[in-house]
Parts: structure tokens; C-alpha cells; sequence
């Protein structure tokens, strides 16, 4: 295992208790108060800017974990939300992090991050959404779904032979001209979304790479999931919850905001005027802040 190196993200690797193997970023110093961060979809961990002096600032380490087939993660199926969650908690006991820690997950990571409060509610101590999506197959959930995304669920389902040949071919444009490929996602971008993917167009860029690595199984087993039931109950998140959405969200609509904050228990909503659904790039000292003053303080060693 690396060891960690100030200033630097460090990447690590776990066996779970079933042997499978678990790849991770972690950023900031270990000694710090732990926050688990969620990565959103065809990405990885390595989508966080790397800022090791306002970590410093903050008394916070960051664990970004990769989904089964991204980067150095095993391939499992079938993946759930539940699955992962189960999967994550394993993972902090074998970092010697007891808990409670803080949870934040950016867009289909919302959902993943949810999943982790709601099945292990003593490891989370507060959760932030960052541009989150819904569960595409919840029953409830699903009736929220504009069209658009009524279709992509159909389609996931319905041929998921084509998807995954879709995905396939995805993964070989990012491993042999990834540059060529973040660049033809951002002409297909929204406005808002395309500049902020124009600024942090590398770090995009290489999470994007480990996010299609291992043949694009990775993305496909996570839209699998994403559109099966959930596995747990939004209800049952009893962690007190920010959500964070851009009120020019081209992704996620946030008319649906409201609805996911209604149906938990302690949350509340910070939606940003010509804000899109990069937001928590460019808002990541405010969100790091906001974090902080959720989690206790830290204990400085006898």
C-alpha cells in the first residue's frame, strides 16, 4: 500500500472480505476527519480537484472510491446501490475508519451516497448531494422521470446488449484518444455544463479514462444498477442532508430537488442561480467548508 505523501493524492487498493478488489484515491491527510466522496457516472475518484492546502485548512481527507469495473476495481455483478454500500463500509473497516464520516456523492453518486446512509446509518454522520439524480427504478422515483430520461431507462433495459456495445466502444476512444473524446462530450454539453468541463478539462479527462477502463464494464454494470430497484428507502437517511443543485442544472432537472429533499428527514437545499451540473467544481471550497462545520471537531492526540 502507498504511503501517503503530502500534497498529492495517494492511490490505494483493499481486498474485500469476498477478494475482490477495491481501488481508491485518497486526498489529504490520513490523521484528518474522513469524508467518503461518491464519483458520478462514466467517471472515478480521481474527479476531485486536488487541493491538499484547503484540505489542510479544514481537517479533512477525502476517500474517493472507484465502482466495481472503474480503474483498479474488480468487476462484480450484479452491482446494486446496496451492493456498494455494503461494499464501502467494508472498505473503511479495513482503513481503520470506524466512523462517523462524512458522505458526499455527485450526481448518480447522490444516489450511492443515500444508499450508504440509509444500510449503515452509525458509519454517516452528514451527506451532501452534489447535482444528485433519483433512482431510475424506483417505482416512485421513476414517475418524477421527464421523458428523456423514461427513454434512457427504457433503453438500458429493454437492449442492454446495445449498451453495452455502446460502452465498449466508449471505452476504446478514451484509452486511445481520450482527448479527442472529452472534446466531442463537450460540443454535446449544455452551455453551462461545457464550460465548466472546458476549465477542468484534464481532470475530467483522465477520471474519465479510469472510469472506462476495463473494457467499459464499469459504466454498464453502474446504469445496470441505476435502473433496478434501489435496495434501500430514502426515507430511512436520517443523517442530515444538504443538497446542492444548480438551478440551470441541463442534466438533472431541479424541479425534482424539491421532492427528494421532502421525503428526507433533515435536509435542506442550496440551489445556485446559473449554476450547472458541474457546480461542485467550482463551489468545492464552499462545500468543503459546509462539510466541515457538519462534522465534529477534530480531537487533537494526548
Amino acid at each position: 500500500m502507498p504511503e501517503f505523501t503530502a500534497g498529492r493524492p495517494t492511490p490505494l487498493a483493499l481486498r474485500l472480505p469476498d477478494g475482490r478488489r477495491l481501488g481508491l484515491t485518497r486526498y489529504g491527510n490520513p490523521a484528518h476527519r474522513p469524508v467518503v466522496f461518491h464519483h458520478g457516472f462514466g467517471s472515478s475518484g480521481l474527479e476531485l480537484p486536488d487541493e491538499p492546502a484547503l484540505l489542510a485548512r479544514r481537517q479533512l481527507q477525502i476517500v474517493a472510491f472507484d465502482r466495481p469495473g472503474v480503474g483498479q476495481s474488480s468487476v462484480y455483478r450484479p452491482l446494486t446501490f446496496s451492493s456498494f454500500a455494503d461494499d464501502v463500509a467494508a472498505a473503511l473497516d479495513a482503513l481503520d475508519i470506524p466512523g462517523p464520516v462524512g458522505v458526499m456523492g455527485w450526481s448518480v453518486g447522490g444516489v450511492h451516497a443515500l444508499a450508504l446512509a440509509a444500510r449503515h446509518p452509525a458509519r454517516v454522520a452528514a451527506v451532501q448531494l452534489l447535482s444528485t439524480c433519483l433512482p431510475l427504478g424506483e417505482p416512485a422515483a421513476y414517475r418524477r422521470l421527464s421523458r428523456t430520461w423514461k427513454l434512457l431507462r427504457w433503453g438500458q433495459t429493454a437492449f442492454p446488449w446495445a449498451n453495452r456495445t455502446t460502452f465498449l466502444w466508449l471505452s476504446r476512444q478514451w484509452a486511445r484518444r481520450p482527448d479527442a473524446a472529452i472534446d466531442w462530450f463537450i460540443r454535446l454539453m449544455r452551455a453551462e455544463e461545457a464550460r465548466v468541463t472546458a476549465r477542468y478539462r484534464a481532470l475530467l479527462r483522465d477520471a474519465a479514462v479510469q472510469g472506462f477502463a476495463n473494457h467499459g464494464r464499469g459504466v454498464y454494470d453502474d446504469a445496470q444498477a441505476w435502473c433496478r430497484r434501489p435496495g434501500f428507502r430514502i426515507e430511512d437517511v436520517h443523517a442530515p442532508v444538504r443538497l446542492w443543485h444548480g438551478a440551470d442544472d441541463g442534466v438533472w432537472a431541479p424541479g425534482n430537488i424539491p421532492y427528494v429533499a421532502g421525503r428526507l428527514p433533515r435536509a435542506t437545499v442550496q440551489l445556485l442561480p446559473q449554476q450547472g451540473h458541474m457546480l461542485y467544481l467550482e463551489n468545492w471550497p464552499a462545500i468543503l467548508e459546509e462539510m466541515s462545520g457538519l462534522l465534529p471537531a477534530l480531537v487533537p492526540p494526548l
